[in-house]
């Protein structure tokens, strides 16, 4: 190693020249630091080399030679292995002076009897379950660093559900690096892989091979060109990961990165084994009317592939009516599917008589960009009236020819106009709605005309109430809600334009009395509060900060 003028000195230089030899040049590289305050020694080296290094117990070996020396107090003197060689004892049958070997030190020592002599440190003492919410706060890479420390922290630290973040790193889009990266141990950790045109070099089976034996949670697979990849490779890593998306950005279909066969090999596959909860198809073409086409798949073939998820996701996607109607009535028989997502569709080709028997299963459904008819809306809605377990529905069509009766009936979450308000707080009021999560979003008048208390009571009945600003309450609304809410609320957050609405922000919240925005706001799961544009007063937050000793729902802040 080389040292020079731009590298820092002592412990921080070598650890940065040591960092550039192995990620950047990947050498292999083993070294000890004595550390002169606390008299401990540590490794510094490449994660394969510590790992060899931690299977043949020489740590704990040289651990203990170096701590016995220290304990004893010994005047160290320098012993350099090469000039006692030289130097040794020219006596015939005499080696007094002569070098051990490496095989004569004792480095099969049982390590279990040694570390009974060890007063082991409180965080060794810790349970796995603590290990692990300790490490999942901790960044990426001083998760990697942590996966070096000991074979237990490795075992707590290996878990996929502290890698969920970990993505393949922007540089494996070069061809020697995503090679590099492969070889060594950490790309077990991979979580998240997008296939997009990003890569400067054009995917094989053999690139494919280092995918097959991940377990991701994510996979995008967009404009890419997987044409020398087997069928049979693309199907089954398409299978093994919880969450796929598959996109399609173009017209033409020689330019896409999945044809035919690999489509259909990827739905003959999750027919009968896969690990995919959560699948998405998706079209962005900028040709108008473009879709991702389907019709070429067996009915059964797709009917059996879709069943077998949790979570189906179709937008832009041209299906035949026999093919929907194969769906549907596999839906209804038996299914998994329980969020089904219906975009930009063409309600032409669906029946919806077919959705009466597959309602009741399912938790959530979304017709986003469809605008589906006033028929097709009545019939729905009057089919979730009569059974219905969704807990999220969005619709888009002409609603207002549906009875406001009906809407709150039905729907759990709901966008409403002005002139239904006052009707469907008194419905909320009464117990005759199923809306749990209400939103202003696109209320832009006549929120400030309903009754204050009429308000404060029906919002408290809810799970989340979304503004589309912080100024949509008049002072006696925002008084009466948070005085309502002090005494008890089935509200868990409020939201503006979807996101948690900064109390400080709205209007007229410094005309709340102090200890009744105290208890209020600790009567919520979330609430979100800022120092900047505040229009809290001191003794509101005094109040709020002070209730911190005292049992509530709060749990976000």
């Amino acid at each position: 190693m080389e040292m020079n003028s731009n590298i820092l000195f002592g412990y921080e230089g070598l650890r940065i020249q040591v960092q550039t030899m192995i990620e950047t040049k990947q050498t292999p590289f083993l070294s000890m630091h004595l550390d002169q305050e606390t008299k401990r020694v540590y490794v510094m080296a490449d994660s394969e080399s510590i790992k060899k290094l931690r299977e043949s117990n020489a740590l704990i070996e040289i651990e203990q030679i170096l701590k016995t020396s220290f304990e004893e107090g010994k005047k160290l003197n320098l012993y350099d292995q090469k000039y006692e060689a030289k130097s040794a004892c020219t006596r015939s049958l005499h080696s007094c002076h002569d070098p051990k070997h490496r095989h004569e030190l004792s480095w099969e020592k049982d390590p279990h009897g040694w570390h009974k002599h060890q007063n082991p440190t409180v965080i060794e003492k810790l349970p796995t379950e603590i290990l692990q919410r300790i490490f999942g706060s901790l960044e990426l890479s001083d998760l990697k660093s942590v996966i070096l420390v000991s074979k237990q922290w490795n075992a707590v630290a290996s878990k996929p559900a502290l890698w969920k973040e970990f993505d393949l790193p922007a540089k494996c889009c070069e061809k020697d690096n995503y090679v590099k990266f492969f070889e060594g141990s950490l790309s077990s950790n991979l979580q998240n892989l997008a296939l997009t045109d990003n890569f400067d070099f054009q995917f094989d089976d053999l690139h494919f091979e280092s995918l097959l034996h991940l377990e991701l949670s994510f996979l995008e697979v967009g404009n890419i060109d997987l044409s020398n990849v087997s069928d049979e490779y693309v199907a089954k890593l398409v299978n093994n990961c919880k969450e796929c998306v598959i996109e399609q950005w173009s017209a033409n279909d020689s330019d896409n990165s999945l044809d035919q066969k690999k489509i259909e090999s990827i739905f003959s596959q999750m027919g009968s084994k896969t690990r995919l909860e959560s699948f998405e198809l998706s079209s962005y073409s900028s040709t108008h009317g473009n879709k991702f086409d389907l019709s070429f798949v067996p009915s059964n073939i797709l009917a059996t592939a879709f069943n077998n998820l949790e979570s189906l996701k179709l937008q832009s996607v041209n299906l035949e009516t026999s093919q929907w109607k194969a769906i549907f009535d596999t839906m209804s028989v038996h299914s998994k599917v329980k969020h089904l997502c219906l975009e930009f569709f063409d309600p032409e080709t669906v029946d919806m008589n077919m959705f009466d028997s597959v309602l009741s299963n399912l938790i959530g459904l979304s017709f986003c960009g469809t605008i589906l008819k006033y028929e097709q809306l009545r019939h729905l809605l009057e089919s979730l009236d009569k059974s219905c377990n969704l807990k999220t529905i969005r619709l888009e069509g002409d609603l207002t020819k549906i009875s406001t009766k009906l809407l709150t009936r039905v729907l759990s979450y709901s966008e409403i106009r002005a002139d239904q308000l006052t009707e469907i707080f008194q419905l909320i009021i009464k117990g005759a709605s199923n809306i749990k999560c209400l939103t202003l979003i696109e209320v832009e008048e006549g929120v400030k005309d309903v009754d204050p208390i009429v308000l404060a009571t029906a919002v408290n009945k809810l799970e989340s109430f979304s503004f589309s600003g912080a100024s949509d309450l008049s002072e006696d609304q925002t008084v009466e809600m948070f005085k309502e809410m002090s005494k008890g609320t089935n509200l868990k957050y409020l939201a503006e334009h979807g996101e948690g609405l900064a109390v400080n922000r709205m209007e007229h919240i410094g005309a709340v009395d102090p200890e009744t925005l105290a208890r209020a706001v600790h009567n919520l799961e979330a609430v979100w509060l800022d120092f900047e544009d505040s229009n809290l007063t001191s003794p509101q937050y005094s109040a709020i900060l002070k209730r911190f000793g005292v049992l509530g729902k709060l749990q976000i802040i």
